[in-house]
């Protein structure tokens, strides 16, 4: 992916500070969000020529990253500032085990942009929207590929289903399918599983000799990612598999 020119620019001054509140269209109640994001280092400019040129906040969870409020200076939207300032992100967070960005929209026509980017929508759930905000996610880290289950068949015998209803509400067939392999010898996935679904969805995870159905949230409580689904290990299957 070629950005000519750009630069990266991990640890601003407080004048860039100053710079980028000169310039940007957020209103001035969004500086505050803007300079706690400076003071944590999870702040992120594009430069181009010594000039900023656009910027990205945000927060990190295990495995996620929020983006917080991020921005293109006017005269270089379009020149592909922020799909550099994405990948540069991913690039950077992903060796220390990050694998996803997740955000609201605000404004909400922004999601558009987002769109263009490779963000997709949170999963609806069955009985209507989850929330009354526009939620999107872009995974960049290796992942299983999830598909509709009218599209997946013919399945492998190791699989992690997916439905769209809170628990008891629905046993029926699943919406989303995920098929993975195991590393040899382990229960640990050659892939990780991530959906960004409701924790009070349910799953199903079968394995050779092994089927069990939960609620997502009572599957691993001891778990620190909660932005989203996301399983590495079989937890409750520890024979050979």
């Amino acid at each position: 992916m070629n950005f000519t020119n750009y630069v990266s620019n991990f640890n601003p001054s407080e004048e860039q500070m100053e710079e980028i509140y000169s310039w940007s269209s957020f209103p001035s109640s969004s500086f505050s969000s803007i300079h706690k994001c400076y003071k944590q280092n999870n702040i992120f400019l594009a430069m181009l020529n010594n000039t900023i040129i656009g910027f990205c906040t945000y927060r990190l969870s295990p495995k996620c990253i929020f983006i917080n409020i991020a921005e293109t200076r006017t005269e270089f939207q379009s020149k592909r500032v922020m799909r550099f300032i994405l990948h540069q992100l991913s690039e950077h967070l992903y060796s220390f085990d990050y694998v996803a960005f997740h955000l609201y929209c605000a404004p909400e026509e922004s999601q558009y942009a987002w769109k263009k980017l490779g963000f997709d929508y949170y999963p609806k759930s069955k009985y209507g929207k989850r929330s009354s905000k526009i939620e999107m996610f872009k995974i960049f880290g290796e992942s299983c590929i999830i598909k509709p289950a009218t599209e997946t068949k013919n399945r492998k015998t190791k699989s992690i289903e997916i439905w769209n209803c809170l628990a008891g509400k629905d046993d029926g067939f699943p919406t989303w399918v995920a098929e993975f392999d195991f590393i040899e010898s382990t229960n640990k996935l050659k892939k990780p599983f991530i959906f960004f679904g409701d924790e009070d969805w349910n799953i199903k995870i079968t394995t050779l000799d092994n089927s069990k159905f939960y609620r997502y949230k009572d599957y691993d409580r001891r778990s620190e990612v909660e932005e989203c689904f996301y399983i590495d290990e079989i937890k409750e299957f520890t024979k050979n598999i």
